[in-house]
Formats: C-alpha cells, sequence, structure tokens
C-alpha cells in the first residue's frame, strides 16, 4: 500500500458484494524494461513494443503483486479469477496510455512458474542468472 500512496502504483482489492470480506488483491504499475536485461528474440522485442525490433527500452504493465486472503472460509477466489480483474484493469489503462505487455516477478519456484505458465505467462529469459527471481510475461489478451 505504501507503493500506492506514492504513486508508483495502484492496488485493487476484490471484495464478496454479500459480506465485504476481501478475497484477494493485486497491484498494479506501469514500467519498462532493458530487452537488453534478457535473453529475447527480435521478433519478441517487436511484438513487445510493438513497432520497433531493436527497442531498448519496452513499456510494460507490471503487475506488482498478486494476493489471495486465506482467512476467508471457502474462499471461491483462485489464481484464474485473479487475472481476470487483473487483466480488466489493465485493458482499461491500456485503453488510455497503451501497453502491449504484462510482467510479473515470481520466485524461481517450479509448481509457481509452473501456475503463470497454465495461464499464458511465458519466462523472459535474463542475461544473469538470477536464482531466485524469474520474470515472466504475457501479451495482453484482447
Amino acid at each position: 500500500m505504501e507503493f500506492s500512496k506514492r504513486n508508483v502504483s495502484k492496488t485493487y482489492l476484490i471484495i464478496n458484494e454479500d459480506n465485504l470480506d476481501i478475497l484477494a488483491y493485486f497491484s498494479l504499475a506501469f514500467t519498462s524494461i532493458q530487452s537488453s536485461n534478457f535473453e529475447i528474440s527480435k521478433t519478441l522485442v517487436s511484438s513487445m513494443d510493438g513497432f520497433n525490433k531493436h527497442a531498448t527500452e519496452i513499456k510494460v504493465h507490471l503487475i506488482g503483486q498478486i494476493g489471495k486472503n486465506f482467512a476467508v472460509e471457502n474462499n471461491p477466489i483462485n489464481l484464474g479469477l485473479i487475472l481476470q480483474e487483473t487483466f480488466t484493469i489493465i485493458k482499461q489503462i491500456r485503453a488510455m496510455a497503451g501497453g502491449r505487455f504484462a510482467i510479473l516477478e515470481c520466485n524461481n519456484n517450479p509448481s509457481l512458474i509452473a501456475l503463470y505458465k497454465k495461464y499464458g505467462f511465458k519466462i523472459l529469459p535474463t542475461q544473469e542468472d538470477d536464482d531466485h527471481l524469474i520474470t515472466m510475461c504475457i501479451k495482453i489478451p484482447d
């Protein structure tokens, strides 16, 4: 929430309308990545940039945090529903400010990576060998 107060990102809540329980949350920011930090093809750079296969800085939507409130008994929310809400907001932002791809960073955990891949995210291989965080991207669905 601190980043939200400073207008670095915005945090969104998914709330049960019947009892006002917070079911989940996610944070979004608009940022850029340096293509030179990743081992990606010029085709992907062009697709992410929307124009230039030699782009060095690519504007992307950053999904900064995703969380489910496990304190709510029988919470029906799953990652698919959270991402559905996330992309609803991203599409509204895209209509005003552009952006073709979204990224997120997650721990280098095979189960977590497999879960995000299930929803269409792909790993962006980095130039540096970082065992802790993986950057994943997805083309914003229409």
